[in-house]
């Protein structure tokens, strides 16, 4: 079972995209981490796949659930 799914996630603060082109699938027992510079996307990322933010292009789903901005 597929827990997470990222098809092509653009993310952009006004017009500065920070997060662009990213697919990504993780499944159950896998285990993920994020890593890389201050200021490289990651809280984005983390805030993209939890709803806070609202996805410019691209698809998320989490445990077989669109994610849709929930703030």
């Amino acid at each position: 079972m597929n827990i997470l799914e990222i098809e092509k996630l653009t993310f952009a603060y006004d017009k500065q995209i920070i997060l662009e082109d990213i697919s990504l699938t993780i499944q159950e027992n896998d285990f993920l981490a994020i890593i890389g510079p201050n200021g490289g996307g990651k809280s984005t990322l983390l805030k993209t796949i939890l709803g806070i933010n609202k996805v410019k292009k691209g698809k998320i789903k989490l445990l077989g659930s669109k994610v849709e901005k929930n703030i």
